[in-house]
């Protein structure tokens, strides 16, 4: 009876082995999930997206959005929203386009600088609020670590594989903007004239 108990044992025994194995994947720890998402974000040479933009009062405007690494970002609103928005590395300038008006602001010191920056990194002068990964999406808000009267930035993810599908903003005053990227196309050549900006204004002038 032993002698053929035994090679029975033998048989079964590896097979239960490799299921504990296959059920104890080692799960993804933040650090390493963080890096994934770094290295995605750091191997966006530049991306052309449609857009759909959920306002603080529920309003919703559409567009494009052009992005080039490093610095350079532009966002073309649909009517009846006549705006445009340039980033040309050094400046962030808002163009209200039925007016005729400008506004401007250093790109540094936005959130938008953390997703046209050469080298992202997280922990720096952007802190990690919270991250979470669960049912098959990514949800990282992050913080300006030199103010946190600033807001802050979520970015959503995809995953399998990591892929930006929208990020929303809550300012200073607690209104939160939401926008979802659709369409998304990357590795695109752009014109370098379509993120052209007028020079800021003197200091005086602002």
């Amino acid at each position: 009876m032993k002698s053929a108990l035994f090679p029975r044992a033998l048989v079964t025994i590896p097979a239960a082995v490799l299921l504990l194995t296959i059920g104890a994947v080692r799960a993804e720890t933040e650090a390493e999930l963080l890096g994934r998402i770094e290295d995605y974000l750091n191997g966006i040479a530049s991306l052309h997206a449609n857009f759909m933009q959920v306002n603080h009062d529920g309003s919703i405007s559409e567009g494009t959005l052009a992005l080039q690494r490093p610095g350079l970002m532009r966002l073309d609103y649909q009517p009846p929203v006549m705006v445009r928005i340039v980033s040309n590395g050094g400046w962030i300038t808002y163009f209200d386009l039925e007016l005729g008006q400008i506004s401007q602001a250093p790109l540094n010191g936005t959130h938008a600088e953390l997703l046209v920056r050469s080298n992202i990194r997280f922990g720096a002068d952007f802190r990690v609020v919270a991250l979470k990964h669960e049912a098959g999406a990514v949800k990282l808000t992050v913080a300006r670590d030199d103010s946190s009267s600033e807001g802050n930035l979520t970015l959503i993810f995809s995953d399998g594989p990591l892929a930006l599908r929208q990020w929303s903003v809550i300012d200073a005053q607690g209104l939160t903007v939401q926008v979802t990227l659709f369409d998304t196309r990357f590795g695109v050549t752009f014109d370098p004239a379509i993120f052209e900006a007028p020079a800021p204004f003197p200091e005086s002038d602002r």
